[in-house]
């Protein structure tokens, strides 16, 4: 296998006509999708497609598929100008991040919702382009490395806007009266606390012409609410190096019975979408206690997938019970169960909200435990068929095919075919199997052992 960074479309084009090849950017979190061995890979990131335009008339930005998340938003912070929504991980590209289905939450919480035109280059190496309500492009647009590779695309943005952020500790049973107002709800549950009533964390955003303001009510000194903030503060390092201590921690916590708010205006300027009142990234200056609870992924394994938002509630709660009952066995979910509501709907055929508005599940366990995960998941998706996977993080079973629709994935493989008559794209095991597309590919553990 040969790593090939092609420094301009002409070398790329050349590369593609010369064999067999996957295409790789900076991968989001666990993402194997377009992870091939014994493929040429050509690496995106790397490479000189770095275009970067913005027209003031339309608001519409163009960006080449070398370009990560964090460039193109300090591109358009040049020009007073933020992406409709983003997940939080900059050094993935762009393309790739749209291509898999990366999302925030609120409206339009899939970033590819915002793409008008995809342009990427064919089995032989030529330019096709796709706009917005062309055919194919709602296959084509979000097609988890089947239609690759992309060149550059052109999306929607926004003026900047400052927010009102406010957290909440409270309980499970108070959150849609804690949303009422807002229009974006990011949530987490202590997963050890009460089974029936969890302790829930509640990040809510609302324009600033709109919030409903409070002041903060700070705890007084060794109160509860001082204990429970204190414990808060330092539950990463407690969670990560003393892991027998999460379920006693979290009864503790959930015995104290504390409410909490914090509210602050958000920098019209933040990089990273984590809505703080500062402007850049949050990585480069100190964490908040709180909203610091809302940046989980580098503490362990992490796995999603998407459920009905009306089922949201009900399927915490559900793992949080598979989930005990496992500890026995030395499982235990790491820290927390976080929930990204996903309230509206997208015309993309293979976003997580195609069909109705959904949340995005994030369940979190030491490396050694990621089979655990699976397990809850699978679990998960015998009683709601509606469950969608996370491309980048989901354990991509054919058992998601009827949640995706098996006719919306014929449409896309024949469109696959179309574009690469010659069989010279590939992708991964995990997507093979999944799509059901002939025999696996020859790893070389299997060519050496001439077993195929």
């Amino acid at each position: 296998m040969d790593a090939l960074i092609p420094k301009d479309e002409a070398k790329l084009a050349a590369d593609i006509a010369q064999g067999h090849y996957c295409c790789v950017g900076q991968s989001h979190s666990y993402n194997g999708v377009q992870l091939v061995p014994g493929t040429n890979a050509m690496m995106m990131r790397e490479g000189g497609l770095d275009r970067l335009d913005y027209d003031p008339g339309t608001g519409i930005a163009t960006v080449g598929a070398s370009v990560s998340i964090e460039q193109l938003k300090r591109f358009l912070l040049q020009h007073k100008r933020r992406l409709i929504n983003s997940g939080n991980y900059m050094k993935q590209t762009v393309v790739g991040a749209l291509a898999t289905g990366t999302h925030g939450f609120g409206d339009r919480a899939v970033m590819a919702d915002a793409v008008t035109q995809v342009v990427f280059l064919d089995g032989a190496g030529r330019r096709v382009t796709l706009d917005r309500g062309d055919p194919g492009f709602a296959h084509i647009a979000l097609s988890f490395g089947t239609i690759a590779p992309i060149v550059e695309l052109s999306m929607e943005t926004v003026p900047v806007e400052a927010f009102v952020s406010t957290s909440h500790v409270s309980r499970l049973s108070k959150l849609e009266q804690l949303k009422k107002g807002t229009v974006a709800a990011n949530w987490i549950v202590l997963p050890y606390s009460n089974l029936d009533d969890p302790v829930m964390m509640l990040h809510t955003l609302a324009p600033c012409a709109q919030a409903e303001r409070h002041a903060d009510r700070k705890p007084k000194w060794f109160s509860p609410g001082f204990l429970a903030k204190l414990i808060i503060g330092h539950y990463q390092k407690l969670d990560r190096f003393l892991p027998k201590l999460r379920r006693p921690l979290q009864r503790f916590v959930d015995r104290l019975d504390v409410t909490q708010r914090t509210q602050i205006q958000t920098d019209p300027e933040d990089l990273d979408y984590l809505y703080d009142p500062k402007p850049g990234l949050s990585s480069e200056r100190a964490p908040d206690i709180l909203r610091g609870m809302f940046s989980t992924t580098y503490t362990g394994y992490n796995l999603a997938f998407f459920v009905p938002l009306e089922k949201a509630q009900a399927v915490v709660r559900f793992i949080m019970r598979e989930a005990d009952d496992l500890r026995d066995l030395g499982f235990f979910l790491k820290g927390i169960i976080s929930v990204r509501e996903l309230p509206g709907t997208s015309d993309l055929v293979f976003a997580a909200n195609h069909k109705q508005p959904m949340a995005a599940i994030d369940l979190f366990a030491d490396p050694r435990d990621y089979a655990w995960l699976e397990r809850l998941q699978c679990q998960v998706m015998q009683y709601e068929p509606a469950t969608r996977p996370h491309f980048g993080k989901s354990a991509m079973l054919p058992t998601f095919r009827s949640a995706l629709g098996e006719e919306e994935l014929a449409t896309l493989m024949d469109l696959h075919r179309r574009h690469y008559p010659q069989g010279n794209l590939m992708f991964s095991e995990r997507v093979r199997a999944f799509l059901g597309v002939g025999r696996p590919l020859a790893s070389e553990a299997v060519a050496m052992a001439k077993l195929a």
